[in-house]
């Protein structure tokens, strides 16, 4: 493992490389993860002059493509605060550590990469850098480049009389969008760009999420915490998808965060080559 200063896409960072994988992590905004390849080409999106619009209370939003780390509920003055201030880097066992400062919401982000046997530890933290207690949950987004299937698990429980799963869909969504099919145990989803968007999650989840790209297979996995409270009507994974990019996302638990206190939020990442299948654990 080897970790180099480098600039990428006009972005200060450190290159962390395992064999021919690596992640490249910003330093000078963010934290962000701009890069992800097993030696060939980015799986992530790159999105310079992408922008969310906030309403007159600012500087838009820069979205730049890759991988960050959001606050849910999505609640505009908390969620979408810039991020665009240099970071603190520290080399930690195996890995990196990046962490922001507060930003206009009072919440300081940390990202932390190192590799792991099968691929990449993703730990994000939020802090409460405010003076009042505020009700959140870590939100990791990762935008990918479009022409890719989403394979999404609902996590069935297995054959009943009740009910077991969800499927959770935003105002926006058209449930008979063609891009949209069903299969057992799962939901794929075509990352063709619209419009119109699509946005849905599931719940219960298996924790599960993958993108499957040009011959790659990209998986990210969390715990669900059973009996826990998350936001959006319980769905811890989501998939949004719009004309510029497909976005896989993890959700941690709500939690009630005292000042100086912090939330944690661990994914596991995997890229590797083949033939994944709609409702298939394993390629």
């Amino acid at each position: 493992m080897t970790i180099e200063p480098v600039t990428f896409e006009g972005h200060a960072g450190v290159r962390v490389r395992d064999g021919a994988a690596c992640l490249t992590v910003t330093t000078s905004t963010g934290p962000r993860v701009l890069e992800l390849s097993a030696g060939g080409r980015n799986l992530m999106a790159v999105l310079p002059d992408s922008t969310l619009d906030r309403s007159g209370r600012g500087a838009p939003f820069r979205f730049l493509g890759g991988h960050r780390l959001w606050a849910a509920p999505e609640v505009p003055e908390v969620t979408y605060e810039p991020d665009d201030r240099p970071c603190a880097l520290t080399e930690v066992d195996g890995g990196v550590r990046v962490e922001a400062p507060p930003d206009g919401a009072g919440l300081a982000k940390t990202l932390e990469v190192r590799p792991d046997a099968d691929g990449w530890i993703v730990d994000h933290t939020i802090r409460n850098a405010s003076r009042a207690v505020v009700r959140l949950a870590p939100w990791a987004i990762t935008q990918l480049r479009l022409g890719g299937e989403v394979d999404l698990p609902t996590g069935s429980s297995g054959p009943g009389p009740q009910a077991d799963r969800c499927v959770v869909l935003w105002p926006y969504t058209d449930p008979s969008d063609p891009r949209i099919r069903f299969a057992p145990g799962a939901v794929a989803i075509d990352a063709e760009p619209g419009p119109p968007r699509i946005k849905l999650g599931v719940a219960p989840s298996a924790g599960t999420v993958r993108y499957r790209l040009e011959g790659e297979i990209f998986e990210k996995r969390v715990e669900i915490e059973p009996g826990a409270a998350y936001p959006d009507r319980g769905a811890a994974i989501q998939v949004y998808l719009c004309d510029e990019f497909c976005e896989l996302e993890t959700l941690g638990p709500l939690r009630d965060v005292e000042p100086g206190d912090a939330v944690t939020h661990r994914e596991r990442w995997t890229l590797r080559t083949g033939e994944a299948r709609p409702g298939t654990e394993e390629p």
